[in-house]
C-alpha cells in the first residue's frame, strides 16, 4: 500500500527549532511500515506552503494518509486531511498523536474528511489497519482505533501496550529518504522509554501511554547511539523521555556501556527532582551528560499542589545541589498563570530560582490540553466550552489571560537571566568537580567555555589541548580546539584539528563544512570546493555547504 505519513506545524511552530521537527512517533511508524514491506513516504511539511502540499499529494498519490496531530497544529492537520480527500476522495485519512487521541470523538463528529483516529501508541494499530484495509475488512471494534460505525464515532477496545520496545526497528536504521526531513537534527532526539511515573494535572502523557513506564534495554539504547554516530556523524544527543532517570539501575548501565564502548558523546536529558541522586549524576557526567532539565514549575508549595506535582521546593533544592556538585548544567521548566496564583506565589518562585541558580530555563503559561486532568475538571465545572479546541485561537488556550500572567512570565525570565549569570561554575567549583567525578571531558569543556567567556583564550586553548592529550580518540577535544583556533585566526592549526575530527567521525557534517570555510579563508578555492562537496555528500541540502560551494566557485 502507498502510504504518506505527514506532519505540518502551526506557522509559529515552524520557526521553533523543536516544534518544526517531525514528531518522533512518525519516525517509528515509518520504520515499522517499511519493515513490513509497505511503500511509505515520510514528509515534514512545516516549511512547505499549501501549494507545495497539493503538489506532493499529486506526486505521491497515497492510498492512506497518516497525519500527526497535536493541539498546536490541530487546524493544519485538518486542512491537510481535507486536501488529501479533495485530491482523492477514496484516500483513507487517519489521525494520530496526543490531540487526536484525546479528542477523537469530537474530531470524527465534526470533520468528515477524517476516516479514523489511532488511539495512543500507534505501531501495532497502524500495521493492523493497513492489513484490514488491504483485505477489505471491517474497522469497527478494532483495538486502538476510533472510526465511524453507521455514521457514529465509536472507539475500539484498548490495545495492549508494546512490552518489548527493543523489538521496534530503529528509525535511524532506515534509508534517509523523507521529504523536508532534516535527519541529522531529527535523530539527535532519542526516546528510550514510554510513559511517566508522575501524574501531573496539566500533562496528557499518562492517559496517552498508560500508567507506568516501559523501557528499552541499555544495550538497545547504546546500539542506537553507535548507529547514529557512525551513519550520521552525530555526537550530541538529547534523551527526550518524560523521565529519563525513572529506572536508576538502567541509567547506570547505559552510562557504563557508553563509557565501555568509548562512544564519546555529549548529551542532555529530562528528569524529575525526586528521580536523581549524586551517584547517578556522577555516572551520567562521566558518560557525557552536560545538562539535566527538571520540571520545577513553581516555587510555591500551594501551586505545586494545584498542579499535582507531588514535590516541594526542598526537593528541588536538594536535586539542584546534587546536579551542581556533579558539575552538570541545570535547566528548569517553569509554569505560571495557575488558577489562584498571586504575587506571593511569584515571589516564592523567584526566590527558588535565585537559590538553585539554573544555567538555563523556560517559562510557559499554564495551557489546557485534551487528555489532561486539568482540562477534564474545567470541562466538568463548565469553566470551558465543549468546543474549546474548535476555536482558532493560536497554538493553545491559556488557563488565565489576565495581566498578572504576563507580569509573572517577565519576572521569572528576568530571575532566570540573573541566575544564569550567578550560576556559572567557579574555579573552586571545577576543582571540587574533578575531585568528585575524576577526569571528565565535560568538566574540562565547561571550564574552557567559561574561560572563553572571560576572554582567557590561552587558558581555554590549554584546556582543549589537555582534552586532546587525555583522550585523543574523543572528537570533542579536537572539535572545540579547532573552533577556538579558527576564531583566533590560527587557520593551519584549526585545519589540523578538524581533520582529526573527520578521522574519528568521518560523517561529522560540521567538521567538513568548517574545513571548507578554513580553505576559503586561506584562499584555496579548490580545497574549499572539495570539502564542501564532501559535506554535500552527507547532506545535499545543507545551507552552509551550499553557500560555501557557491562562494568557492562550485556548482
Amino acid at each position: 500500500m502507498k502510504i504518506l505519513l505527514a506532519y505540518k506545524s502551526h506557522p509559529e511552530g515552524a520557526k521553533d527549532p523543536f516544534t518544526s521537527l517531525l514528531p518522533v512517533g512518525l519516525l517509528s511508524l515509518h520504520a515499522v511500515l517499511r519493515q513490513a514491506g509497505h511503500q511509505v513516504t515520510l514528509a515534514n511539511l512545516s516549511g512547505s506552503g499549501w501549494r507545495e502540499v497539493r503538489q506532493l499529494l499529486k506526486r505521491v498519490r497515497p492510498q492512506l494518509v497518516g497525519i500527526s496531530q497535536f493541539t498546536h497544529n490541530r487546524f493544519e492537520s485538518l486542512r491537510l486531511a481535507q486536501m488529501a480527500k479533495e485530491h482523492d476522495s477514496g484516500c483513507f485519512v487517519v489521525l494520530g498523536g496526543p490531540h487526536a487521541t484525546h479528542a477523537w470523538q469530537e474530531q470524527l463528529e465534526r470533520h468528515l474528511e477524517l476516516d479514523a483516529v489511532v488511539l495512543g501508541e500507534g505501531e501495532a494499530t497502524i500495521l493492523e489497519l493497513v492489513d484490514r484495509l488491504a483485505a477489505g475488512g471491517a474497522l469497527a471494534g478494532m483495538a486502538g482505533l476510533a472510526c465511524r460505525d453507521q455514521g457514529k464515532p465509536v472507539a475500539g477496545p484498548h490495545r495492549a501496550p508494546i512490552e518489548e520496545l527493543d523489538a521496534l526497528p530503529l528509525p535511524g536504521a532506515q534509508q534517509p529518504d523523507g521529504i523536508g526531513v532534516d535527519y541529522r537534527r531529527q535523530l539527535e532526539f532519542v526516546i528510550t522509554s514510554r510513559g511517566c511515573p508522575a501524574s501531573c494535572l496539566f500533562c496528557s502523557s499518562p492517559l496517552f501511554w498508560g500508567r507506568g513506564v516501559r523501557f528499552r534495554s541499555p544495550a538497545s539504547v547504546v546500539r542506537e547511539i553507535r548507529l547514529l554516530k557512525e551513519r550520521y556523524g552525530l555526537i550530541y544527543f538529547s534523551f527526550r523521555d518524560d523521565t529519563f532517570t525513572a529506572d536508576r539501575n538502567r541509567v547506570l548501565e547505559i552510562c557504563r556501556l557508553l563509557q565501555e564502548e568509548r562512544l564519546h558523546i555529549l548529551w542532555n536529558c529530562q528528569s524529575r527532582v525526586t528521580a536523581v541522586d549524586e551517584e547517578m549524576l556522577v555516572a551520567m557526567k562521566r558518560a557525557g551528560c552536560e545538562c539535566v532539565q527538571f520540571g520545577v514549575e513553581s516555587g510555591s508549595p500551594a501551586m505545586l499542589k494545584a498542579l499535582g506535582k507531588r514535590i516541594l521546593p526542598p526537593d528541588v533544592e536538594k536535586a539542584a545541589a546534587a546536579v551542581r556538585r556533579a558539575g552538570i548544567n541545570l535547566s528548569v521548566y517553569l509554569i505560571t498563570g495557575i488558577a489562584g496564583e498571586g504575587e506571593g506565589d511569584l515571589q516564592q518562585t523567584v526566590k527558588l530560582i535565585e537559590s538553585i541558580r539554573p544555567q538555563d530555563g523556560q517559562v510557559s503559561p499554564l495551557v489546557y490540553y485534551p487528555g489532561t486532568q486539568l482540562f477534564a475538571r474545567a470541562r466538568r465545572n463548565k469553566e470551558v466550552p465543549d468546543d474549546l479546541f474548535e476555536r482558532p485561537q493560536g497554538e493553545g488556550f491559556p488557563v488565565r489571560t489576565d495581566p498578572f500572567v504576563a507580569k509573572s512570565c517577565q519576572a521569572m525570565l528576568k530571575a532566570l537571566q540573573r541566575a544564569g549569570k550567578k550560576g556559572r561554575f567557579s574555579a573552586g567549583d571545577f576543582k571540587r568537580q574533578r575531585e568528585l567525578v575524576g577526569y571528565s571531558f565535560v568538566t574540562e569543556m565547561l571550564c574552557a567555555e567559561g574561560l572563553e567567556q572571560d576572554g582567557d583564550w590561552q587558558g581555554a586553548l590549554a584546556l582543549y589541548r589537555g582534552m586532546v592529550r587525555s583522550e585523543p580518540e574523543n572528537p570533542w577535544g579536537h572539535l572545540l580546539l579547532g573552533g577556538l583556533q579558527a576564531r583566533l585566526g590560527e587557520l593551519p592549526a584549526a585545519r589540523g584539528s578538524y581533520r582529526e575530527v573527520v578521522k574519528l567521525v568521518p560523517n561529522h557534517l560540521p567538521a567538513h563544512v568548517a574545513l571548507g570555510e578554513i580553505a576559503l579563508g586561506a584562499g584555496d578555492a579548490a580545497a574549499a570546493r572539495r570539502h564542501f562537496s564532501d559535506a554535500l555528500k552527507l547532506d545535499p541540502k545543507d545551507p552552509a555547504a551550499l553557500e560555501g560551494l557557491a562562494e568557492a566557485g562550485g556548482r
